[in-house]
């Protein structure tokens, strides 16, 4: 059980999957998009990022220029379980030029908010949906983005797994 075993694990958890990707991701809950997604039909803006004065504006189909990623998440809510693809938030605020976090706001439209600590980027958990099992999330079914954080599922008892910091219908990001 010496080298093999070692080789023969890393193969099958994803962990060099996730490496030949040019980063680490929780490789259990979070991989790289492997298939093809439909072009975004809407042109609207989805996501505000302000850092300080800077502000950057974000439509689907620029969130969707970043790497993909996908997730699969129980059913925690009835019918909505299944795979989601989008970015992680990490890339998002790389793109919006965001060097220093000490924390993170998240609003969804209703004013519903949330704040995170910058730990949560550290281990690539924070993951941005932009699709539903391949296809765009209308507002009204809790678009068209959602923070999900697919680590802190608990296996196999879902129902205890704490959503209190996902949110859904996010509309914007701010950095403390």
């Amino acid at each position: 059980m010496g080298l093999s075993f070692l080789i023969r694990f890393l193969l099958t958890s994803g962990f060099v999957t996730a490496l030949l990707w040019g980063r680490l991701v929780h490789a259990e809950t979070v991989y790289p998009f492997e298939g093809v997604l439909v072009e975004v039909t809407s042109n609207n803006r989805v996501l505000l990022v302000a850092d300080g004065d800077k502000i950057t504006k974000f439509r689907l189909s620029d969130l969707e220029k970043i790497t993909i990623y996908e997730t699969e998440i129980p059913e925690i809510w009835n019918g909505e379980e299944g795979k989601y693809q989008g970015v992680l938030l990490e890339d998002i605020l790389a793109l919006a030029g965001v060097m220093d976090v000490e924390s993170i706001r998240l609003v969804a439209l209703d004013g519903y908010l949330i704040e995170l600590d910058k730990e949560i980027l550290q281990n690539k958990c924070a993951f941005i949906a932009t699709r539903f099992r391949k296809k765009e999330i209308a507002v009204e079914e809790k678009g068209p983005t959602r923070l999900l954080l697919p680590c802190g599922v608990k296996n196999p008892d879902y129902e205890s797994t704490s959503t209190s910091n996902w949110i859904w219908n996010l509309k914007e990001i701010h950095i403390e």
